[in-house]
């Protein structure tokens, strides 16, 4: 993030406004176009202090969306962030909840103030699954569902929805699927 600030002239150590977050959004959108499929984009904001919520709102809101629909299929992962990063972000997650209905969730480098490595919301068995995967790095479904004391079927309507997200990974395993952690 610091580097891509720097190319655009853009000051350090706050990246803040709408149109400091849609200029960012823009160089990064345009860096995204070499990714491969199931490719995890570690966004990493070393040497930024702060970022306000116009910023959240159009740079890591729309990557988080976008990467939901996206050809090929990526992951956020954010990393090195500010206390008051993560508060700012936890308040634009909550907010577009709120009036949009659907959450918005992504992974991060470390625990965060949920006591968990995500910022937004989950369901209490989902964050388990996340959890589990963070510790376990990858697990199949029958794993998963012991874990959290879900059926089978219960477990991969879970982890399908945690996918869809965008918090966890999967992969096909002799005709299942295994899921990883970012």
């Amino acid at each position: 993030m610091k580097k891509i600030a720097l190319d655009l002239k853009l000051p350090l150590p706050d990246l803040i406004t709408r149109p400091v977050g849609r200029k960012m959004y823009e160089k990064v959108r345009k860096m995204l176009s070499v990714l491969h499929n199931e490719e995890v984009v570690a966004l990493d904001f070393g040497g930024v202090k702060v970022v306000d919520s116009s910023f959240i709102d159009e740079f890591l809101l729309r990557l988080i969306l976008e990467a939901r629909t996206a050809d090929p299929v990526y992951f956020i992962k954010i990393q090195n962030f500010s206390d008051a990063v993560e508060v700012n972000c936890e308040s634009v997650f909550s907010s577009y909840r709120r009036f949009n209905n659907e959450r918005v969730v992504v992974i991060t480098d470390r625990v965060t103030g949920n006591n968990s490595v995500f910022l937004g919301a989950l369901a209490a068995v989902e964050r388990d699954i996340v959890d589990y995967l963070h510790v376990n790095r990858t697990a199949k479904i029958g794993d998963i569902a012991g874990y959290v004391g879900k059926s089978e079927e219960e477990a991969s309507a879970l982890a399908d929805s945690l996918y869809s997200l965008r918090v966890i990974r999967r992969e096909k395993d002799d005709g299942n699927f295994r899921y990883t952690a970012l």
